[in-house]
């Protein structure tokens, strides 16, 4: 006998064999974003992937071994320490005041501006002596050069006063 497959047999087969057909792709999307899905972020991947693609980019391309080189002489260079040479105040003043107290750059006190000077050592030399080494406003502690020592500084301050007057 033979078995005619009608219209409704063959949309009942179409749609179990669709349903499963999408069950299995979204089965498969959640697999993949549990195996995939350790990384915090796509974003994050590519970020990476693009640090390191740049890493090896500016890396040496290869490295030199002086030792191996026989004609490199391999010498110790001892550094000799020597006693650091203590500046006058004319000397600080022209390395590291002069670029401020001479044009009055942010706010700060002309040299030779007489006005200027006997307001703030009105407050005493002792105060002059600690903004300058602290700091004050914005002007850094010793002017910005950490190197230099307190005296100094002091008698940077002592040759601006002195031009001041």
């Amino acid at each position: 006998m033979e078995h005619k497959v009608t219209d409704a047999e063959f949309y009942k087969v179409f749609a179990i064999v669709s349903v499963i057909i999408v069950g299995l792709a979204i089965f498969i999307a959640i697999l993949s974003n549990v195996f995939a899905g350790h990384a915090s972020s796509a974003s994050e991947n590519y970020k990476v992937e693009i640090q390191s693609d740049t890493n090896q980019r500016i890396a040496p391309s290869g490295k030199t071994n002086l030792a191996s080189n026989p004609s490199i002489k391999q010498e110790v260079i001892v550094a000799s320490v020597s006693a650091k040479k203590t500046l006058t105040g004319q000397e600080v003043y022209n390395t590291v005041c002069m670029s401020c107290h001479t044009s009055g750059a942010a706010g700060a006190p002309v040299i030779g501006n007489n006005n200027q000077w006997s307001d703030r050592l009105s407050k005493g030399k002792d105060t002059l002596y600690a903004n300058a080494i602290n700091g004050i406003g914005i002007m850094p502690a010793k002017g910005g050069v950490s190197s230099l020592s307190d005296n100094e500084v002091k008698s940077a301050v002592d040759y601006i006063l002195s031009e001041s007057n």
